[in-house]
């Protein structure tokens, strides 16, 4: 007999249980007749209890694990560990039982799921069986929102990190019961997202099934990439690329049920006339529905991000941006990271962000950089004496130099006068050239500044510096948006993102030469500065210094009251406190050090820079931003290592957890990058302006559904800066039709003489009920 046989049944006859051979009494329930079976396999021994006990439990019972099943030492075998824990509870909150998550799996498996009660026991046995995060379901349900029902708690966490409401039952694939769906009525829509396998799909068509039969609406999606929603999201796509399957079990359309009850031909028309339109889901008016900031995932950053954004009644990508801006400033192009073999990335971070006038953009960088500007003031005072008397030493031998050069050029006096005075003018000259040219003043950050002081400022501080803004000067000046007759030179701006050697050439004065430069830029400025910019200025983005930021268009707060809350001084002093030890550990330094990533994150990021790498190719949903988006991966490793460095200034390697946080932001920055391209480009703001005040007022009316005339719409909306004439509503009516919002309904020629009747258009069900987007439950298209 082999190892693991003679080890479990030596454990079970010192538990007393009686047997031998295959057949033993089982010791994890009181087991009269020997009913638990012990067979050597090829590798090791199996257990089975027919009376029901799982194999876990009787190995426990025996002070063993899953390991001693196999004959191999054990040393040598990886015992599953609990890696994640999901508590289910009722409505209140209470846990009514755990699910836990093992890795790696028993007999196996990569992957095993356990439950057990809140005592720890194991088994459920006769506990209520309920939806996980059943509460926020419940709440959303009765708030009329969308509620999106996965397979596994990891989708429904990963989610939850993006505040999207989403549950699945316990057990996974094939165990979902109508009882689950009794929790989702009252929700406007439900969204099943299925698992990329058979077990998969079959188990969200049953839970279509189910919804639909409940009359909740309802549809099926699942990821572009990877099995399931967690590889889609960590493949860097968004919740715009989730698609409909081919094998969807119905064509589920995106009309809810409450429109198709408004009439039997499922038009959803409140009109009563025949011929009413097949509709189809329009083109969005909207102002692109956005995802918040992850701030999740700026680890110890996220507390005074969130509570400074609180304080100020902004939305939390201004201070994230600026936050971000700062600790990219504070490790003054000290620090590379070693992405792999022939790759390095800089620590220096480009970043822009949108908000209009009286949003409060100047308070939210002062808050993120005032620690570092009390930092520069201190290092100022500290060095001032120094810098002042070197000037001064600098002032006086210029002087001597010039009297001895008028001596020794004079052509009176003895001649050896005026040798003596050559050598006192060349001894001035070489102490000048010790002296080197007056030195500056530290300095760590400027505001609004032109490229020309830019370069200067940069080449008296050895290279490094950083700029935070809220009036946008620079970038207008890089822009060419005015001075230059339209053209900026940028490749300061260009060689300072990668680190790049960049010299100054200057007339009547000796040339200033930086081998390698760090430039951190963290600008807050209004749309209209960006809008129609590739227009203008065509080169500006050809030239590569847009592709270099990371874009941020956050939505305005709808609150703005005079008490608000405080920063709690413990979150401010230690924000400030990290930006210190980044400056006294990182900035002050003269060594560049290299920074790698952990073997498990440089495989995690290896994988999601493989999967992100077809989408910017043609076909791909990224390839009209391709020359972004071909950044967006070594952006995501500065961001990694500056919160790295932020948590501690002295780390070399940035580890899994960090890396994954960093690409879990890649669908905020594509998604707002998206919207911030569209705004240079093609100024859609403008162009849907009219659109949207159309569709404002046909919402407003006592029947928003009913349909209308071209003559209604003119008199409602005439005096507005883009209704000019009743020409200019017909082409505004024109394009509400091709956007699919409204349709020309035809009229029947009446023979009458006469002004022919006004045109009329019947209007989409959406109109009257618009749905609430999954992403984002306050907007509507």
């Amino acid at each position: 007999m082999r190892n693991a046989y003679l080890r479990v049944a030596s454990a079970l006859e010192e538990h007393g249980s009686k047997g031998r051979g295959t057949s033993w009494q089982c010791i994890a329930h009181e087991d009269r007749s020997p009913s638990l079976s012990l067979r050597e396999g090829e590798k090791g021994v199996a257990l089975k209890c027919h009376a029901g006990c799982a194999t876990e439990d009787v190995v426990s019972a025996l002070g063993l694990t899953m390991a001693d099943l196999f004959d191999e030492p054990l040393e040598n075998r990886q015992r599953p560990q609990v890696v994640a824990e999901y508590p289910y509870t009722d409505e209140q909150g209470e846990v009514l039982f755990v699910v836990r998550r093992l890795e790696p799996g028993y007999d196996g498996d990569r992957k095993t799921f356990r439950q057990f009660r809140p005592d720890g026991t194991p088994g459920t046995k006769g506990i209520r069986r309920v939806l996980y995060r059943l509460p926020q379901v419940l709440a959303e349900a009765a708030a009329g929102g969308t509620v999106l029902v996965v397979e596994g708690e990891k989708d429904v966490d990963t989610l939850a990190h993006l505040h999207v409401v989403a549950t699945c039952n316990v057990g996974g694939a094939g165990k979902w019961s109508d009882n689950y769906t009794a929790s989702l009525r009252g929700a406007s829509n439900v969204i099943v997202i299925a698992d990329r396998d058979e077990p998969g799909r079959k188990h969200a068509e049953t839970v279509y099934r189910s919804v639909m039969a409940a009359g909740i609406p309802v549809q099926i999606l699942e990821a572009a990439k990877g099995k399931d929603v967690s590889d889609h999201l960590a493949a860097g796509l968004d919740y715009d690329a989730l698609r409909t399957p081919e094998w969807h079990p119905t064509n589920p359309g995106t009309q809810s049920a409450s429109q198709d009850a408004d009439s039997e031909d499922g038009s959803g028309s409140s009109g009563t006339h025949s011929g009413t339109p097949a509709w189809e889901e329009p083109v969005s008016l909207d102002r692109r529905a956005l995802p918040p900031f992850p701030l999740d995932a700026l680890g110890p950053l996220a507390p005074f991000v969130n509570a400074t954004a609180e304080s100020l009644q902004v939305p939390p990508d201004m201070v994230a941006f600026a936050c971000l801006a700062t600790i990219s400033t504070a490790t003054g192009g000290r620090r590379k990271i070693q992405v792999k073999h022939g790759w390095s990335e800089s620590t220096a971070l480009y970043l822009t962000a949108l908000a209009d006038s009286s949003e409060k953009k100047t308070p939210a960088l002062n808050a993120a950089c005032d620690p570092l500007r009390d930092i520069e003031t201190e290092l100022i005072e500290a060095a001032r004496p120094e810098v002042e008397e070197t000037r001064q030493e600098i002032r006086i031998t210029e002087r001597a130099m010039e009297a001895a050069e008028k001596i020794a050029g004079g052509g009176g006096g003895k001649s050896a006068d005026r040798e003596e005075a050559k050598a006192d003018a060349e001894a001035a000259r070489e102490k000048l050239l010790e002296l080197g040219e007056n030195p500056a003043l530290p300095l760590i950050l400027v505001r609004d500044i032109t490229l020309e002081a830019l370069a200067l400022r940069m080449a008296e501080q050895g290279g490094r510096l950083g700029s935070l803004a809220s009036e946008g000067g620079l970038f207008k000046i890089a822009a060419g948006l005015y001075g230059n007759n339209g053209k900026a030179n940028t490749d300061l701006l260009l060689e300072a993102y990668t680190g790049g050697p960049y010299s100054i050439e200057r007339i009547g004065r000796p040339d200033r030469r930086m081998p390698s430069t760090f430039l951190s830029l963290g600008m807050i400025i209004q749309p209209g500065m960006v809008a129609g910019l590739e227009k203008k200025n065509p080169e500006f983005r050809q030239s590569g210094f847009l592709g270099r930021f990371l874009y941020a268009k956050p939505a305005p707060t709808e609150y703005d009251t005079f008490d608000t809350p405080e920063v709690p001084f413990a979150v401010a002093d230690e924000y400030a406190q990290r930006i210190r030890a980044l400056v006294g550990k990182v900035w002050n330094t003269k060594d560049v050090v290299m920074m790698r990533l952990s073997p498990e994150a440089r495989a995690e990021f290896g994988r999601f820079y493989d999967a992100f790498a077809q989408r910017r190719k043609p076909g791909g949903d990224l390839h009209d931003i391709a020359d972004w988006a071909g950044k967006l991966r070594g952006q995501l490793i500065r961001i990694a290592a500056c919160i790295t460095l932020f948590e501690d200034p002295q780390a070399q390697e940035i580890s899994l957890d960090r890396v994954q946080a960093a690409i879990s932001m890649a669908p905020y920055f594509i998604s707002h990058a998206r919207a911030v391209f569209d705004l240079m480009g093609k100024d859609r703001e403008g162009a849907l302006r009219p659109l949207r005040d159309l569709l404002s007022w046909l919402r407003s009316r006592p029947d928003p559904g009913a349909d209308f005339s071209a003559r209604d719409a003119w008199q409602a909306l005439k005096g507005r800066e883009w209704a000019e004439d009743m020409d200019t509503m017909n082409g505004v009516l024109k394009d509400m039709e091709q956007h699919g919002w409204i349709a020309y309904r035809p009229m029947p020629d009446s023979g009458k003489p006469g002004r022919k009747p006004s045109s009329r258009f019947d209007v989409h069900p959406w109109v009257a009920s618009p749905p609430v987007h999954p992403t984002n439950p306050t907007t509507h298209p």
